[in-house]
């Protein structure tokens, strides 16, 4: 089975050196020359991954800023491809979700059975997933004591009566919940909500989880539920 992928590039050398890769495997590629234009592709097919080209007038804060949302719409790896990949690039791309950053010119030799290698750990765990929701099941309304959490509506109600939440808000209270009884650290929080780095990383984290108390807890100075662990990050309970 042909394995279709998408191009995020403008240099024809980068396109002609995989095109010459994808006659050697089943693999094809459509290529965009814009970051909007991957988005809007996105929207209409599904790929077996993403190839994107950091050189030419694509900025890092640019390809952080469109790899982080498309990033739940891809269920398979992310590859960007660079000329001169500094520490600070590679940890916001990793933090990002990106699979590999590969120098330029590609060395086909390797990247090859790196991709071959990615496909199969996409598709193991797909495969996986999908018979462990075979044999789990998870409640899309969980109930907290006078909580009560709607993830697939996105309603939160106290006391029968809706409690306003922002989306970041929502999305973390969310996470706290997928986590529940797990001790997370402000890095993972950020990393699971924000997906990628910011600044004054424990003062985002502690901001949003003050204001989850205000709106939640009985008496947000003495929590149940959204608990703080000294030295460690907070839980859910």
């Amino acid at each position: 089975m042909t394995k279709e992928f998408l191009l995020m590039s403008q240099r024809q050398e980068l396109v002609y050196q995989l095109r010459t890769l994808c006659k050697k495997t089943h693999w094809n590629f459509i290529q965009v020359t814009t970051p909007t234009g991957l988005v809007v592709e996105l929207e209409k097919h599904t790929f077996a991954g993403i190839w994107w080209d950091l050189a030419g007038s694509t900025t890092l804060d640019t390809t952080i800023a469109t790899v982080t949302l498309i990033r739940d719409q891809v269920s398979g790896p992310i590859t960007v491809f660079t000329d001169e990949p500094t520490i600070r690039s590679q940890r916001k791309l990793l933090r990002a979700k990106v699979d590999d950053i590969i120098p330029t010119p590609i060395t086909r030799e390797v990247f090859r059975p790196l991709l071959e290698q990615r496909l199969w750990l996409y598709d193991h765990f797909q495969l996986r997933d999908r018979t462990t929701r075979k044999e789990t099941t998870h409640p899309s309304i969980i109930t907290m004591g006078n909580w009560q959490i709607d993830r697939q509506n996105f309603l939160v109600t106290k006391n029968e009566q809706p409690v306003e939440l922002t989306p970041k808000e929502f999305q973390l209270l969310s996470y706290l919940v997928e986590h529940h009884g797990q001790v997370l650290s402000r890095e993972q929080l950020v990393n699971g909500i924000w997906g990628y780095d910011i600044l004054d990383t424990s003062r985002i984290v502690d901001i949003h989880i003050s204001h989850l108390r205000d709106k939640l807890e009985n008496n947000p100075h003495q929590p149940q539920h959204l608990l703080t662990v000294r030295g460690f990050g907070y839980k859910l309970v």
